[in-house]
């Protein structure tokens, strides 16, 4: 069976920000992506956005029913292959428990995966349980790791430009041996983004490197734009080379397999035989989010403010 490379959005929202059906569909066939996630955050009714796109959902696309869920480690987003995802009572719940969560997904074949593992601190899984203790889970358990999220993404401009993922390629051979781990620190970031990006901005950038690195050792990865306007849609996205005829569940089997990935990262485009990456549209207020990103955890810290924590109480 002859085979192509696919181009995927998994981890996307609709209703919260409510977006209109028609902007959604029109920037995913836009960005020419053939796979997309629905990812409603659990409170804002993701069984619904599901069925409203599933009502207008151009051919030759594939619509994955998910949702993003509230967890006791920040948000993790999880994908079944019909409206089934939908109908466990404990995805609902906040701050769910990981280890039940794991054995419901295996239970039912739905997939698991972190969203944004150093995203914002209050909602995400290395800041809530610590570095460390998020790799143990990682390594052992069945569960994934967003590795690319186009909001986390937005400098990655930089970071696609410092020599550490420079051709898209054998990715996964770009990862032996922890080379990606080697090259986050600040010393290996180029010095041309030195020169323009402040102390505050490489802690973003390192954000985006290091879940590549925590990728390598997960059972699997995803990469999504998290996008909360059709206008994003696209800013982060996996490409995985599959069966012409592919549907939901061979998708998600290849993905949960680690096979046939090509690239992970913001949206790109063929040129000259190499890849281009290619500039989405952004509001202001979508830049200094950013920023509010990577300062808010500073600043409670400073005022003395606990973070949310996965077990014991930390400072």
């Amino acid at each position: 069976m002859s085979e192509r490379l696919f181009t995927a959005d998994l981890h996307t929202h609709l209703l919260e920000k409510k977006t209109k059906p028609r902007d959604y569909w029109k920037s995913v066939k836009a960005r020419k992506i053939d796979i997309v996630a629905i990812t409603e955050h659990a409170e804002c009714r993701p069984e619904k956005a599901f069925e409203i796109l599933k009502k207008t959902k151009p051919k030759n696309v594939l619509l994955v029913p998910g949702m993003e869920i509230n967890s006791e480690i920040g948000h993790v987003l999880v994908y079944g292959k019909d409206e089934r995802v939908f109908e466990q009572e404990e995805f609902f719940k906040k701050n769910a428990g990981i280890k039940e969560m794991i054995r419901i997904a295996e239970k039912n074949s739905f997939l698991l995966s972190i969203s944004h593992p150093w995203g914002l601190s209050y909602d995400s899984a290395a800041f809530i349980m610590g570095e460390k203790r998020l790799e143990k889970l990682v390594r052992e358990n069945k569960i994934g790791v967003e590795a690319f999220n186009g909001m986390m993404g937005q400098l990655s401009y930089f970071v696609y430009k410092s020599n550490w993922v420079k051709k898209p390629l054998n990715f996964f051979e770009r990862l032996e041996n922890n080379r990606v781990a080697k090259k986050i620190r600040l010393s290996k970031i180029g010095k041309k983004a030195r020169e323009k990006i402040s102390e505050k901005s490489l802690e973003i950038i390192e954000r985006t490197a290091k879940p590549i690195a925590l990728g390598n050792r997960a059972s699997f990865i995803t990469a999504g734009s998290d996008a909360h306007s059709a206008a994003r849609i696209g800013a982060g996205i996996i490409k995985i080379r599959l069966p012409e005829k592919t549907g939901i569940e061979g998708f998600l089997s290849a993905l949960e397999q680690k096979k046939g990935i090509e690239w992970l990262g913001p949206l790109v485009k063929e040129k000259n035989g190499s890849m281009e990456i290619v500039k989405l549209p952004r509001k202001k207020i979508e830049a200094l989010q950013a920023f509010k990103y990577a300062a808010k955890r500073y600043i409670l810290k400073k005022a003395g403010v606990r973070q949310r924590t996965f077990g014991k109480q930390r400072e």
